[in-house]
């Protein structure tokens, strides 16, 4: 038979103390490995910059790795030490003589922005508005995001939505400003939503236009002659024939 072991109650006490620091123990250990294997590095980012000069490669490249800052939880000294990770090519070397100009994280952003893709100056933006007008194969949702995209770099509060409409409009393909009166459009939205319905009519009235009706399958056949475009009360050969 098993022997029972008799504790007392100080031995009790001792083993439940012993038990919750080791508990206590693994649980902080747990906690620092995970935080050891998150902490201040940006080595599995995605998002990589090769020092394009263009305002949204920019743009794109610095809310990514904002975004993956936040979200790995890695501090500003941190991702201060690991952002040359991010940069090859000209950029690298470009970071390697500037980057005693940054001592904190926001530091990297504007020296990325301002060597990067530095402010336009707000006549040459209106020029590259109104550089372009849509082109017949252009999509209604491509050409006013990009146009869009350039009025977003004008200075805050320089235009509300209505004016930038206004802008935006004049540049539209015909087709669109034949079928969509200016008054009708109170947001870009409703824009957008009109310009889609006229472009899928547009591709209807297109297939139908291609389809059966103007092939040859789709002509009439004289059963005279045998030839299509015709009937037989038209047909010019029996009427010659009978006149023969």
């Amino acid at each position: 038979m098993t022997e029972m072991v008799q504790m007392t109650t100080e031995q009790l006490q001792q083993l439940i103390e012993a038990v919750r620091v080791s508990a206590a123990n693994s649980a902080a250990q747990a906690a620092e490995t995970v935080q050891n294997k998150s902490k201040g590095s940006f080595s599995n980012c995605p998002s990589r910059f090769g020092g394009q000069r263009d305002h949204e490669a920019v743009e794109e490249f610095l809310t990514s790795i904002v975004t993956y800052k936040e979200i790995e939880g890695i501090s500003d000294e941190d991702a201060l030490k690991g952002v040359s990770l991010l940069f090859y090519g000209l950029a690298s070397t470009w970071w390697q003589g500037v980057r005693k100009e940054a001592a904190t994280w926001d530091d990297v952003l504007a020296l990325v922005r301002d060597h990067f893709s530095p402010t336009k100056p707000a006549y040459q933006i209106y020029m590259e508005i109104f550089e372009k007008k849509q082109e017949d194969s252009v999509a209604i949702d491509t050409f006013v995001c990009q146009k869009r995209a350039l009025l977003a770099q004008l200075p805050d509060g320089r235009h509300d939505e209505e004016t930038e409409i206004d802008l935006v409009y004049g540049l539209l393909n015909i087709k669109y400003r034949q079928n969509i009166a200016r008054p009708d459009i109170t947001t870009f939205r409703d824009l957008l939503e009109k310009g889609r319905i006229i472009e899928h009519n547009l591709m209807e009235g297109e297939a139908e236009q291609t389809g059966p009706v103007r092939g040859s399958r789709g002509l009439k056949r004289c059963t005279y002659c045998n030839f299509r475009g015709h009937t037989t009360d038209q047909c010019r050969k029996r009427k010659s024939d009978g006149d023969n």
